[in-house]
């Protein structure tokens, strides 16, 4: 397994660079640490004000600064991982695009970040690099929120049936398959809403929970032969990220796994999407399982 680490030398850091480590010791593959610079922005004088190149050599010099003070923290965080495969990356600019550009390159199998907490005004005017970084990853991104996974305690994985979900399911079994994880399979049984004579809605809605509810079985038994138990959960009467945020809040989830369908920018203003909304509101860290 390679995974991106994206550190910012907060005090999310520490978590994240450990859940790193606890991921190769069990997986086996690399760390690849990444570390963005943000770049130091000009600012023009006023016309009248004489500002030469001496103004930019400052700011360059102060982004040299800054760099070679990241070189040196991030010395620590190598001597933290010595012993595995580790590599080190430091790049000036936006975080967000930096990490974007270098993911595309490095092509990991799975990025890794914190997500900090954010006041609401900030959230709304500039948003989380945390979500916008999700929004357009093309890899499998695990976001420490809340807490950090010891993978051991309760992973709750959302299912809809979806081949995203399907796809997500897979993934979350073969990633948590070193682990003594306590795997719960939750789907959240919307209720369908058609145009028919109402006696002839509802036995349509009934067959169609009863066919979901076989199928969810079948699963169960399928993985039971593989070796792998699992418990599986149906919510009823509730919006769909309502209710994988109660169930998560009330079992003390330890990670929470969805699969995104990777809705165009305008479905998903038009549309919305659950992991989007639970992503933002969770207080567990989520992994997002991408499928364009």
């Amino acid at each position: 397994m390679k995974i991106l680490v994206a550190v910012d030398f907060s005090d999310i850091t520490n978590p994240v660079v450990r859940t790193a480590k606890r991921l190769i010791q069990a997986h086996g593959g690399e760390i690849l640490l990444l570390h963005a610079v943000s770049p130091v922005f000009f600012i023009p004088y006023p016309e009248s004000i004489d500002a030469g190149i001496v103004d930019v050599e400052v700011l360059k010099e102060i982004e040299e600064a800054r760099v070679k003070e990241a070189k040196e923290k991030i010395k620590g965080l190598e001597e933290f991982l010595k012993g595995l495969n580790v590599r080190s990356v430091i790049e000036v600019g936006d975080p967000r695009e930096v990490i974007l550009e270098v993911e595309e390159r490095e092509k990991p199998d799975l990025l890794l970040m914190g997500s900090h907490k954010k006041g609401i005004v900030e959230r709304i005017l500039v948003g989380s690099t945390a979500e916008k970084v999700i929004k357009h990853s093309k890899v499998p991104t695990l976001v420490l929120k809340g807490k950090e996974p010891s993978f051991e305690g309760k992973v709750v994985v959302a299912y809809d049936f979806s081949e995203a979900s399907h796809r997500a399911l897979d993934f979350a079994l073969e990633f948590l398959k070193p682990f003594s994880s306590e795997i719960t399979i939750i789907h959240v049984d919307e209720r369908l809403e058609l145009p028919l004579i109402e006696q002839l809605g509802e036995r349509v809605y009934e067959r169609y929970k009863e066919e979901k509810e076989r199928y969810l079985s079948k699963l169960r038994e399928e993985l039971s032969d593989k070796g792998l138990e699992a418990e599986i959960k149906i919510i009823e009467g509730v919006h769909p990220a309502e209710g994988i945020l109660n169930f998560v809040k009330t079992v003390d989830a330890d990670l929470l796994i969805m699969g995104s369908k990777g809705l165009s920018g305008l479905k998903r203003i038009l549309l919305g999407s659950t992991s989007t909304e639970v992503f933002r509101k969770a207080e567990v860290p989520v992994l997002i399982y991408k499928h364009d």
